[in-house]
């Protein structure tokens, strides 16, 4: 019998030590919060009971009837109570919708029994239990196998989505997918101390919010969370329904939610056969879209997360964009970063519009580009987005004033898009910050991730060969313990990213001589330079290129990584001759189509993610080679403007214009390994901090020449290459 009142930080303690005894038994983390929750609700009702308040609980089906039993009595009894109780109507059917027993054993369940009758949890402020219980969930949403954390949305996001979409509290507040009811509760408290009036305290308890979701744990688990804050003590605002069905009439002055993406699960009613005004697609979030945009009241207000194909994707996706543009406003949009939800993801924003008036500008907040938070060592808080909701101007948005500029502030996170500049874009995928956002994952873990990834897809087709009755392998579920279905596209496309991000990591990890071990028989890399320098000068002397000055040498007591003492730090101008291309204008006179015409080598000359350039699709004429650059087989083009910093080798002769600049390599790389140093993440953020241009990035060639390079000997290049060609090939994309 409960004796004494603890801590939250105690209560949690004991509830973490019960998970983990169950967790070594084989109870997952979601079994064991639902079972809490259907045991924590009795013990609740039991109290009031004996406070002389009406007990809701059908006779035979209260804390009494069970929490003296022990053994299969105690069992048999507890699947008794559940199935009643999943009957009721109300609060009680809601909580304990579908309600099964998930703890077989006699003595697993008598041990959380015990634990919850310690305390009296009823009389306990609601602050506290609701804190606790919070705690838990947010616990729950940790739980990779269980994929729970699709349906638990960062606190720290919730409340800065709240605070500046400012419901009210005479206002309904309504979340189709609500989750564990995150949002509803942060609505829920902003709204209660607007006012002490009886009457609107009431509306807002029992009225003013809505939330449904199509999972029964998640039905249950929203509804005590609501319950546990005190909130729809009699009847819960959640309600256990497919929203992309829902055809009644009900409609909201606030939607705030963060819908489930991908496509809908097989065997799900078809949502254009019920909702036939929605443009037809198969995209969960799309569908959530046009479903919220058809509830939200006329002047009401949206907070809806979305990936980033809801603003890029052509099709259907472009057609649900161009409505909400025309009858809605969208007026914001925060970027957020990667790393900030418990399951698996894709890139995502907030979208915030209001129905009523079509979009006119709109405002961005760049919070992902640069930005890195892990869930572990650097999670979000609601400090890092204040500075987001202070730039929103909640209630006087007419003050907003942007923090970037063009000429003073090129990286400000805050910008305004006017509705000329929106009007002329074909997605709504808005970016401006210029510098790169580096991830420092090491290789192990990104090997860990795809490992994951990997796993992922491989129970996702095993669940699709279930259904299909080509596969029933119930030892592979039940010792993985999977209870979510992924989504294999956007698995495959996470697997896709991280493949590239591996790649570029073992560049990196070459180019600093990490893959290959140093012998002593390779010589020294200041021995190459010297030869290089001569090289230079003989050329030099031949006519073949241009007298230029060396630049100084670096110091290399201050670079980013250490080397080994055979190599050298130098630049890359320093060991090689860099010139720009040349255009002769107006280009269309010297555009030819005779045989005797000069390759005239242009960007759209080179395949997408190719490494030569053997042909060109126009030449010009002799006369043009004056004013412009001739290239040999062997040569490396960069190109030094928009798409800046990429490295490609020619295979033919020609001429370059102004966009390319060119690398002669002076017999000081190997090729391949040149073509890897320039392709490296470790360069190209020099060259991101080195571009610089009014309207797009460039690269002139004294910036080119100052990136500082490490240089091993040269057969140490080659070893490095044969080594990145034995791996790379796993990496590439088919």
């Amino acid at each position: 019998m409960a004796t004494t009142q603890k801590t939250e930080s105690a209560l949690l303690s004991k509830v973490w030590n019960i998970a983990n005894v169950l967790s070594a038994a084989g109870v997952g983390f979601t079994d064991y919060i639902t079972q809490l929750t259907y045991i924590l609700f009795l013990k609740m009702d039991d109290e009031k009971e004996s406070m002389g308040l009406k007990s809701h609980l059908p006779e035979g089906c209260k804390w009494k009837d069970l929490s003296s039993l022990s053994g299969d009595d105690l069992v048999e009894k507890y699947e008794e109570i559940l199935k009643e109780l999943s009957k009721c109507d109300g609060l009680i059917g809601t909580i304990f919708t579908k309600a099964t027993n998930k703890l077989y054993r006699p003595v697993m369940l008598k041990k959380v029994i015990d634990m919850v009758d310690e305390d009296n949890w009823y009389m306990m402020e609601g602050d506290l239990k609701g804190a606790i219980y919070e705690k838990i969930l947010e616990k729950n949403g940790q739980d990779k196998k269980s994929g729970a954390g699709q349906y638990f949305t960062p606190r720290a996001l919730i409340s800065a989505i709240v605070d500046v979409v400012d419901p009210k509290i005479t206002e309904t507040v309504a979340d189709p997918c609500c989750g564990t009811a995150g949002f509803l509760l942060a609505a829920y408290e902003h709204m209660k101390p607007q006012s002490k009036d009886v009457e609107k305290q009431k509306f807002l308890k029992n009225n003013a919010l809505y939330g449904a979701d199509n999972t029964d744990l998640v039905v249950t688990l929203a509804s005590m969370n609501l319950y546990l804050h005190d909130i729809g003590v009699k009847k819960s605002p959640i309600v256990y329904q497919d929203s992309l069905i829902d055809t009644s009439d009900k409609m909201y002055q606030v939607v705030l939610t963060n819908p489930p993406f991908g496509t809908r699960p097989q065997g799900s009613v078809d949502v254009s056969s019920n909702r036939p005004e929605f443009i037809k697609t198969s995209d969960n979030q799309v569908n959530f879209l046009q479903h919220i945009m058809s509830i939200v009241k006329t002047g009401g207000r949206v907070g809806v997360v979305m990936p980033d194909s809801v603003l890029t994707d052509s099709g259907s996706t472009a057609k649900v964009r161009e409505k909400l543009l025309k009858d809605y406003n969208l007026h914001t949009i925060l970027r957020l970063p990667t790393g900030i939800f418990y399951a698996n993801g894709v890139k995502t924003n907030v979208l915030f519009f209001d129905k009523g008036e079509p979009t006119k500008d709109i405002w961005v907040y760049d919070y992902r580009t640069g930005v890195k938070h892990t869930l572990a060592t650097k999670p979000m808080t609601r400090e890092h987005l204040q500075d987001f909701v202070d730039c929103y101007c909640v209630g006087h948005m007419d003050d907003r004033k942007e923090t970037y500029d063009a000429e003073t502030n090129p990286n400000g996170r805050w910008r305004r898009f006017t509705a000329e500049e929106v009007s002329k874009r074909e997605d709504l995928n808005f970016k401006w910050i210029d510098f790169t956002e580096e991830d420092d994952r090491t290789v192990s873990e990104i090997l860990d991730e795809m490992q994951e990834e990997a796993k992922n897809i491989l129970y996702s087709i095993r669940v699709i060969n279930n259904r299909f009755g080509l596969l029933v392998d119930k030892d592979f579920f039940e010792s993985e313990n999977f209870t979510a279905i992924y989504s294999i596209s956007e698995l495959q496309m996470q697997l896709s990213d991280n493949l590239t991000t591996l790649k570029s990591k073992l560049i990196d990890a070459a180019i600093q001589g990490k893959l290959t071990e140093q012998l002593p028989e390779d010589g020294t890399a200041e021995e190459l330079y010297k030869s290089v320098q001569e090289e230079r000068k003989r050329q030099e002397d031949d006519g073949v290129i241009k007298k230029v000055e060396l630049l100084p040498d670096v110091d290399p007591s201050n670079m980013p990584f250490s080397i080994s003492s055979s190599w050298k730090w130098t630049l890359l101008g320093n060991m090689s001759y860099i010139v720009r291309g040349g255009s002769p204008r107006p280009i269309k006179q010297y555009i030819t189509t005779q045989e005797n015409g000069i390759n005239w080598i242009k960007i759209g000359d080179v395949e997408k993610g190719g490494k030569y350039i053997y042909s060109t699709k126009e030449k010009i004429i002799p006369e043009g080679e004056s004013k412009s650059r001739r290239v040999y087989p062997g040569d490396f083009l960069l190109t030094n403007s928009m798409s800046f910093g990429r490295p490609y080798i020619s295979k033919i002769e020609g001429c370059i214009h102004d966009g390319w600049l060119l690398i002669r390599n002076l017999n000081g790389f190997d090729s391949d390994y040149l073509y890897y140093l320039l392709s490296s993440t470790y360069l190209y953020n020099q060259f991101i901090v080195k571009a610089s241009g009014s309207t797009v990035d460039n690269l002139n060639i004294d910036k080119v020449k100052s990136a500082i390079i490490p240089l091993p000997p040269l057969s140490e290049q080659k070893r490095i290459v044969q080594k990145l060609e034995e791996i790379l090939p796993l990496c590439e994309k088919k």
